[in-house]
């Protein structure tokens, strides 16, 4: 094994932002009926790659193609991890190791959802790549740099086409390998995955994808999706600078020879197709490593024949050629005089990319000091494939790093197999046969030889059926070596088979002749069965609603809701009086294809089996809960009548669509009235100017006359507004049923004026609503209020000014308090109001000690125990005072 050199890649790495990408891809593999297995692979950089950035799960999306609509999102576990192998281990110390993760998870693909010709697609973006990329720019985000991340795609067909299942795996890809590439030297990997449908697998570089957003999970979004940025120089056409540059074949080998050092990625696409259409693409981004370093090596040289001609007389050693294997490494004592070669066969014009049978011995051996090794190869009897020659590749390889170095001898071989004459039938026109039905044919005989007297191998192969259930049987009648004569028989019983998916079937016999190499194709005789089924009536169904028997679609119904539709769906058969089911067939409008969901509407209706006729009534009470106008203001009733139990259980069916307009139900508007409950409040014209001080106590009643049912009717306050915004008043909305009853009370106090605004006007708006369904209607009042500061007067105000405490009930004691005109007693003081309050009267004597306090504005004092004489008084208000002299008297 050569040494070699490996430059270390130091890798920057972050917990998120890590640059850890090294690629991967999808993978959508069929399980079973709709359920698919979706994996995603991740080619994880083990030496560089943070912890933190190997996820734990990946949330992906899918969305349709013709659109890019967004369907769903699954969510895939981490299931696995394992190390990516290299070609020859023993030229890896370390440096490059890679780790494959695969997330995977069940899912099923519903073929009501994905059935749109066009397909769907998966996608996943994370970030990031490796920082080292020579060819990209993929920086580290977090310190501003431009990053690269890696958008995962795969494109998949709808699982059902035309009404039938349409099974598809995507392409399960050769895992890449860990190897290295060096200066000036090719470098070479096979790409190519297999297909478990056997579809067609075209293979071609395109440019990386890269993410919407530089964060390290980007929020997935839907095509198209941004491609990496090259650096100077590099393009999609000049990938890693090489010379040649990196190149993939239609059949998935890539090759290069690079002559610059560094890290460079690359995308390879696949396209899937089925008979020749395109169904599905997928995308594997991966690295090359270019290192100096690689030990100087040359490839080993193979000669020998380049054509061989070869006949079924030629035997043993007449049948094998000799190739002969050098390598000029084997005289290099650098290498110990040593080479260590291998040489493996591969069809070049035919499909088969090993054939390992063709050499009888050991294929590796040891070359030293210069010793060559010859390596015999024996050709079978047989040819590969009629057609012409066939075209083989010998190679030999030797055990450079990081990938051998190989050279091929390519030879035509032209072998003729031994002489065969091809079977033949006595008889071999195309049989048509036609047969009532409750017939049977009569037996149905060919007879195929062959001149060589080889063994005659027969095959009965169908057009899609099996033989049995279609009533046909093969018997074999003679199997003799050379000859060959079978049978074929017919029932057509329709009671006993199936007829009803297909009347006309095709049978083939094949036959094929034994022979030695068996390369030449079977022989065929054609046998067409067709049956005519007997007449069947077409059952009908009808409805009451018109007086038409064939009609198909009823219009012009309306109803309102709360009314109800009552009508008979009648199904008949009296021309064979065949078995009928009279059924509920769907509703496109209230999304319903069960006769037991129409209940959920409030509709009944009773499925019928019998004889000749059927009839079943419709009844639907057109109730508010069951309905959604907005949604479903034209609902159709599908029902149908089946006659499938006939003798031949073909299916005949008739149906009525009965189209209903719901209209909103009728409804009268609810009333309100508003009064005043204050009588000292006059309520006008829905107005009250009241002076604060006076409470407002309104009354308000709602009404609604409708019934059958009753409405539900809120009475509430939907405003209110004012130059001062209203506050501290009380009000709580009511419900019921048919009337309702509620109050508003308010007795505002001197903060409900503002910047020395003593008036205020309000608005206070009620409304009235009805809880009728799809018509619900309204009362609206609205009460405008004004409301005035207490005017505060003290013109003519004089304080009264002497009083006698003597007892004798008259002046006994000193107030502010005077009999008006009609004899009753007033306080004289000016009134309190949000600017002028009365807060204290203080009365002193002569030497100016305080004989009485008071606030209370209807103070009284009795001026017990004190003298006779002058005593001054203080009322005090809060924006004034008032003084002066009173008397005491006795």
């Amino acid at each position: 094994m050569k040494k070699f050199l490996l430059a270390i890649l130091c890798l920057c790495c972050g917990e998120l932002f890590a640059s850890h990408i090294v690629g991967g891809e999808f993978e959508l593999l069929h399980v079973s009926g709709n359920t698919y297995r979706l994996n995603l692979i991740i080619y994880f950089d083990r030496i560089n790659g943070a912890p933190g950035a190997k996820d734990p799960n990946a949330t992906v999306s899918i969305f349709r193609k013709s659109n890019d609509t967004f369907i769903s999102s699954v969510v895939l576990l981490l299931d696995s991890e394992s190390s990516v192998d290299y070609t020859q281990p023993e030229c890896s110390n370390g440096e490059i190791v890679t780790d494959k993760l695969i997330y995977t998870t069940t899912l099923t693909l519903d073929p009501e959802v994905f059935d749109e010709e066009e397909g769907y697609y998966v996608a996943w973006e994370r970030c990031c790549r490796n920082y080292t990329i020579s060819n990209i720019f993929s920086q580290d985000p977090a310190s501003g740099g431009v990053a690269a991340g890696q958008t995962f795609y795969l494109e998949f067909p709808p699982v059902v086409r035309n009404g039938e299942p349409f099974i598809n795996s995507s392409p399960r890809l050769f895992p890449p390998l860990n190897d290295f590439a060096c200066p000036n030297r090719p470098y070479y990997v096979d790409f190519a995955g297999v297909d478990d449908d056997g579809d067609s697998l075209v293979y071609s570089l395109s440019t990386p994808l890269n993410t919407h957003s530089q964060v390290a999970l980007p929020a997935i979004q839907s095509r198209p999706y941004p491609v990496v940025t090259w650096r100077p120089g590099f393009n999609d056409d000049n990938i890693i600078n090489g010379a040649p540059d990196l190149r993939i074949s239609t059949d998935g080998l890539l090759t290069a020879t690079p002559t610059t050092l560094g890290l460079f990625v690359f995308a390879v696409q696949i396209r899937e197709y089925r008979n020749k259409e395109l169904i599905g693409v997928n995308r594997r981004d991966f690295q090359m490593l270019v290192v100096d370093g690689c030990s100087p090596a040359v490839p080993p040289t193979i000669t020998g024949p380049t054509s061989v001609l070869l006949d079924h007389t030629d035997v043993g050693a007449a049948r094998c050629i000799t190739v002969t294997v050098t390598d000029d490494d084997s005289t290099d004592p650098a290498y110990n005089f040593t080479e260590n070669i291998r040489v493996r066969a591969v069809g070049l014009n035919f499909n088969d990319k090993d054939i390992p049978e063709l050499f009888p011995a050991e294929v590796t051996a040891t070359l030293t000091n210069g010793s060559s090794k010859d390596f015999t190869i024996c050709f079978p009897v047989c040819p590969f494939f009629l057609g012409g020659p066939a075209e083989i590749g010998i190679i030999a390889m030797d055990d450079a790093c990081s990938l051998p170095l190989l050279d091929t001898l390519k030879i035509t071989v032209d072998v003729q197999p031994p002489p065969n004459v091809d079977p033949y039938f006595i008889s071999s026109s195309p049989v048509n046969t036609v047969l009532l039905e409750g017939q049977q044919s009569g037996p149905l005989v060919f007879e195929a030889r062959d001149d060589d007297a080889d063994a005659l191998l027969v095959s009965v192969v169908t057009d899609g059926f099996v033989l049995q259930e279609a009533g046909i049987t093969y018997t074999p009648v003679i199997d003799d070596l050379g000859r060959v004569v079978g049978q074929l028989s017919w029932d057509a019983f329709c009671d006993i088979y199936d007829f009803t998916q297909r009347t006309s079937f095709q049978v083939k016999i094949l036959v094929n002749d034994q022979d030695q190499c068996e390369l030449n194709e079977p022989i065929e005789a054609i046998y067409n069965f067709n049956v005519i089924l007997p007449g069947n009536a077409d059952p009908i169904i009808d409805t009451d609603l018109t007086l038409n028997p064939a009609e198909r679609l009823v219009t012009g119904i309306e109803r309102k809701v709360f009314q109800s539709l009552t009508f008979d769906v009648t199904g008949e058969d009296l021309v064979d009086n065949d078995f009928l089911v009279l059924d509920f067939l769907r509703s496109d409008a209230l999304g319903i294809d069960h006769v037991d969901s129409l209940d959920n509407y409030g509709i009944s209706f009773e499925k019928k089996e019998g004889n000749t006729s059927l009839q079943s009534k419709v009844h639907w009470d057109l109730l508010c809960e069951k309905l959604d106008l907005e949604n479903q203001s034209i609902v159709d009733l599908q029902f149908l009548v089946i006659d499938d139990q006939n003798k031949c259980r073909i299916y005949k069916a008739d149906t009525v669509e009965v189209e209903v307009t719901l209209l909103p139900p009728d409804n009268l508007k609810p009333t309100m009235v508003i009064n005043s409950l204050n009588e000292n409040v006059v309520l006008t014209n829905n107005a009250i100017s009241v002076t604060r001080g006076e409470q407002i106590v309104l009354g308000l009643q709602g009404s609604d006359v409708d019934f059958s049912p009753q409405d539900s009717i809120r009475l509430e306050m939907i405003a209110a507004e004012g130059n001062v915004n209203p506050t501290g008043f009380v009000f709580a909305p009511a419900e019921g049923t048919g009337s309702v009853s509620t109050t508003f009370s308010w007795n505002p106090d001197c903060s409900i004026f503002e910047n020395g605004v003593y008036e205020n006007n309000y608005t206070f708006t009620f409304a009235l609503n009805d809880g009728r369904c799809f018509n619900a209607k309204a009362d609206t009042l609205s009460v405008d209020v004004t409301i005035k500061d207490i005017v505060s007067d003290d013109t003519g105000f004089v304080p009264i000014n002497f009083f006698s405490p003597n007892d004798d009930q008259i002046n006994d004691y000193y107030s502010m308090e005077r009999l008006n005109q009609d004899g009753e007693l007033e306080n004289i003081l000016p009134l309190d109001n949000c600017v002028s309050q009365f807060q204290a009267i203080r009365v002193y004597n002569r030497w100016g000690k305080e004989v009485f306090e008071s606030t209370d504005r209807n103070f009284k004092w009795l001026g017990k125990n004190e003298a006779a004489g002058v005593y001054y008084y203080l009322i005090k208000y809060s924006n004034k005072e008032y003084k002066g002299a009173l008397s005491i008297r006795y």
